[in-house]
């Protein structure tokens, strides 16, 4: 289905669906995110490809997607020599790219909110989100989200472990909506805190608890999360992610959409 573009909303959306549409900061959100995999981050030539592709596909613009635009503005081809008849090279390394996201999202990104592909036959990607909320609960519970306990004897971890926690609160929230019930986040070392959580749950007990934990050392960060039947005290779902060392805003947002995705695919029939 085709994407396109309105510079009025600053948005991607789908042609002929209802979907909600895609803000183009979640577009190249996920572009970084599959540049900054193992895949990608060697392979500057592939990466740059895949930069070039999207930000056209966000401003619509179609006619800088013409193979002979793209060998001149990302394979430095020189113009008034560059022919594409005889030199292959954006279809040879468009097909790599086509392959190397397929590899993508089979593995380090299978749990991606958003997918970026290139169909055969043209250069313009297409962008869409791969979840579908309008799908039934297996159980419908309502769950309210803990705050997530940091192990980790790095500075920024205490940081990170609370963007993880109020991005997920959102996310969760988008997907489910009133049936999650959120508490505030605390720093335990705050000064107003004395050590205990103030909660904006609503009174109204949730029938199960999402807990969590992330351990980070100096070279992986690990985020342990279950899910909690409150009047057993049962764990009924249980997931580890682990990801690499990065404190950015980008990396907290991937990490919880994987959580999120991950606690969907379980709570959907």
């Amino acid at each position: 289905m085709a994407v396109v573009y309105s510079e009025l909303m600053g948005v991607l959306k789908r042609e002929g669906g209802n979907a909600d549409p895609i803000p183009a900061a979640e577009v190249q959100a996920a572009c970084q995110l599959i540049l900054a995999s193992d895949l990608f981050k060697n392979s500057p030539r592939m990466s740059r490809l895949l930069h070039f592709l999207v930000e056209k596909a966000i401003s619509g613009a179609v006619l800088d997607t013409r193979e002979s635009a793209i060998g001149i503005a990302v394979f430095d081809r020189n113009a008034p020599v560059y022919s594409t008849s005889e030199d292959p090279i954006v279809r040879v390394q468009v097909g790599r790219l086509r392959g190397k996201l397929k590899a993508y999202y089979s593995t380090l990104g299978a749990d991606s909110d958003i997918e970026i592909s290139i169909p055969t036959g043209g250069y313009m990607p297409v962008i869409r989100r791969t979840n579908n909320v309008n799908k039934s609960f297996k159980h419908a519970p309502t769950f309210s989200i803990h705050p997530f306990k940091c192990i980790s004897h790095q500075g920024n971890g205490e940081h990170f472990t609370q963007g993880v926690y109020v991005e997920l609160s959102h996310q969760l929230f988008k997907t489910f909506g009133e049936l999650v019930m959120a508490h505030s986040y605390y720093m335990p070392n705050s000064k107003d805190a004395e050590g205990s959580v103030k909660s904006n749950a609503p009174s109204t007990a949730a029938n199960h608890q999402l807990e969590g934990s992330i351990q980070i050392d100096t070279e992986l960060i690990r985020a342990s999360i279950r899910l909690i039947d409150a009047s057993t005290g049962r764990v009924v779902w249980s997931e580890r992610f682990n990801r690499n060392v990065s404190f950015i805003i980008a990396h907290q947002e991937e990490l919880a959409s994987s959580i999120c995705n991950a606690l969907k695919r379980f709570l959907l029939c």
